[in-house]
């Protein structure tokens, strides 16, 4: 399957808070062998928000939503997808059952329970806002912990293919090996080949769903580059 991620939030696009969900999601989805398509960060605003869900929807087979959920003023991802959907949002009685007895403000459930009509809920085990899904789009908190927990309980659904992946670390820069990369590119076209310069040293990465292919080309890249 191929995924869209969606992060919503200001703090993201100012460089306030690190976007750790989005690697999360992306790393665990590639390492079950899915593929990420693309990773988009918006700000907190209803129409960009809704604006980007139906672009995605439409692009790849599931897309994933972080942030947005709960109590504040700047809360508004529920209304984008709901936008997205062109579907009232509603109180969702089973969302409300989610929260009573760990959320105590009547308010701040009505608030976190309104969802779009038709919405699955998943219930947070970890903090207030739970989790939704509509069709092939899932939405979760921003909260690290609380994405974490909404969504493992979602990536089951999605299954495992094969995927494997091999690291060589080259020592000095980039220019030394671009060449024999250019050759290995060529010659295993479904291998996934990244080069990821570091201080110094350079780490190669051979990736895809056929491990005697994977597993080629890195040889044939140490050949390449005498490290064999």
């Amino acid at each position: 399957m191929d995924f869209i991620i969606i992060s919503v939030g200001n703090e993201l696009l100012c460089g306030d808070t690190q976007n750790t969900n989005a690697t999360y999601m992306a790393k665990k989805l590639t390492q079950f062998g899915h593929y990420v398509r693309r990773v988009i960060v918006v700000p907190d605003d209803v129409d960009e928000i809704a604006m980007e869900v139906s672009r995605a929807r439409e692009m790849a087979d599931f897309v994933l939503v972080t942030g947005g959920l709960g109590v504040t003023h700047d809360d508004v991802t529920a209304e984008g997808v709901a936008k997205a959907f062109r579907r009232k949002l509603e109180l969702n009685d089973e969302a409300v059952e989610t929260m009573r007895g760990r959320v105590t403000n009547e308010e701040a459930i009505r608030k976190m329970a309104m969802l779009p009509e038709g919405s699955e809920v998943i219930k947070n085990d970890v903090g207030a806002a739970p989790g939704f899904i509509v069709e092939n789009v899932a939405v979760m908190p921003g909260v690290p912990k609380e994405m974490e927990n909404i969504f493992e309980k979602i990536v089951p659904r999605f299954g495992v293919t094969n995927y494997y992946e091999e690291k060589v670390r080259v020592e000095g820069f980039e220019d030394r090996i671009a060449d024999k990369l250019e050759v290995v590119v060529s010659e295993f076209p479904d291998v996934s080949v990244g080069s990821y310069p570091k201080p110094g040293y350079i780490i190669v990465k051979f990736s895809g769903k056929n491990k005697k292919s994977v597993m080629s080309a890195k040889r044939r890249f140490m050949e390449l580059a005498g490290l064999a």
